[in-house]
């Protein structure tokens, strides 16, 4: 962006006039996608467990909005960084994402999903394009990070019941204790809280430095109040590779330290279920082997592959629909009653057959790390790619034991589209200072 905007050398990415309007917008998007329009759920309530996420026609025109406003303020000054999210890799992902609407076993939910998944897409391709620079990019996500710590941090202090996970939840009581702040679980807000640590950090490196370690010093205290041991774990892990990959020397190196962790823990994760001597291993080692119970769930997604591994179930059609809910022969089996895989790539796989797996992992796992790779040789900021870097690494590890791949409008989701969009920006542009 060489104008007023996210510059670039070659090719520019401006931000044209009207930063009012870029701004609010960029800030608003962050904040309906963290907080979302239904925050402090209460999940004493009798409709916790119902299918739908409520406000879903709100959700739905809200981000169409947002497509329609951001997409239309990036085409005017920025077409070209846009043209460059053209890869042969989303474009395949996208045309195999349709086909698999149209062959759905549930071709109206698939079809609904899509489209709000297709507005959260162009959102997402719009937000990097809004800010100036970096120093504005800077800006407006410690205003909005600001605005999900004091909302969760208010309602842990002052109505906990909707804040905090209660003995009454009407599912999974045992959570008791554990923080979610605005958000539905505490997987969520550990995640998402994670991710703003390294949101803090590339604040404080942008010249706002107690700002930015206030935001990451306060998200990372809310991760470890969560009780989100995965996201613990991983955040931890993907702060530290991503120093050792920015310093890694040579291309074999640097796809080896970001595939070797993906592969272990989709091995000894999904991996504990289909090879016996992998679950018997992890039994003998003092650590959960069922990973809180995911095992149950990996078992019963794993039975319904095998199936459709040409095509899958239908995008978005098989977790949290009431022919899998009520479509079991034994209602005893609780993993039927899950929203997700707990594993992204199982998930995709179910969704969308072999090839869809085939194509996720090129578009968000192979793709981006080339990119990174070509970044980071040409030069690119520091901060902000070590930012992107961190997000990504984080969402694709966090998928080896969560799902939140193509899901809409979901807040992890939002958050790492973003940053995977944004590391393509970065490998084919230069990035303003303002």
């Amino acid at each position: 962006m060489t104008r007023a905007g996210l510059a670039i050398t070659g090719p520019s990415i401006a931000a044209a006039d009207g930063p009012s309007l870029r701004s609010i917008v960029f800030v608003a998007v962050l904040i309906v996608a963290w907080v979302s329009l239904h925050p402090f759920g209460d999940l004493a309530a009798a409709d916790a467990l119902d299918l739908t996420s409520g406000n879903e026609a709100a959700t739905y025109a809200l981000f169409a909005a947002f497509a329609a406003i951001g997409g239309g303020l990036a085409w005017q000054a920025d077409r070209a960084a846009l043209r460059a999210l053209a890869s042969p890799a989303l474009i395949m992902l996208a045309a195999w994402l349709v086909v698999c609407v149209c062959t759905s076993q549930d071709i109206a939910t698939s079809a609904k999903r899509f489209v709000l998944l297709a507005c959260v897409s162009v959102t997402c391709a719009s937000l990097f394009l809004l800010p100036r620079g970096r120093k504005h990019l800077a800006q407006l996500l410690a205003i909005a990070a600001a605005v999900l710590l004091v909302l969760s941090y208010g309602g842990v202090m002052l109505v906990p019941h909707l804040a905090v996970h209660q003995f009454g939840d009407l599912a999974e009581p045992d959570l008791a204790g554990k923080w979610r702040g605005v958000f539905p679980h505490k997987n969520d807000a550990s995640a998402v809280f994670s991710m703003l640590v390294f949101i803090g950090i590339y604040i404080a490196r942008s010249g706002y430095r107690q700002t930015g370690i206030g935001i990451a010093a306060a998200s990372a205290i809310f991760v470890l109040f969560s009780g989100g041991k995965s996201s613990t774990l991983l955040c931890a892990l993907a702060a530290l590779l991503s120093l050792a990959i920015w310093r890694a020397q040579g291309r074999f190196v640097w796809f080896l330290l970001i595939a070797a962790p993906l592969i272990l823990l989709n091995l000894f994760g999904p991996g504990s279920v289909i090879f016996p001597e992998i679950a018997s291993s992890l039994a003998s080692l003092p650590v959960d082997a069922t990973f809180t119970g995911r095992t149950d769930v990996w078992r019963f997604a794993l039975a319904h592959v095998s199936d459709h591994l040409a095509i899958g179930h239908g995008f978005s059609a098989f977790w949290n629909t009431a022919s899998l809910r009520f479509g079991i022969e034994d209602n005893t089996i609780w993993a039927g009653n899950a929203s997700h895989a707990h594993n992204g790539y199982l998930d995709a796989v179910l969704s969308m057959g072999l090839p869809g797996l085939a194509l996720t992992l090129i578009a968000f796992v192979i793709a981006p790390a080339r990119d990174l790779y070509r970044g980071r040789h040409r030069a690119a900021d520091p901060a902000l790619t070590l930012m992107l870097i961190q997000i990504w690494l984080f969402g694709v590890y966090l998928s080896s034991l969560e799902s939140f791949f193509f899901d809409r409008s979901n807040a992890i989701w939002i958050t790492f589209l973003f940053a995977v969009f944004t590391i393509r920006y970065v490998a084919m542009f230069r990035v303003s200072e303002q």
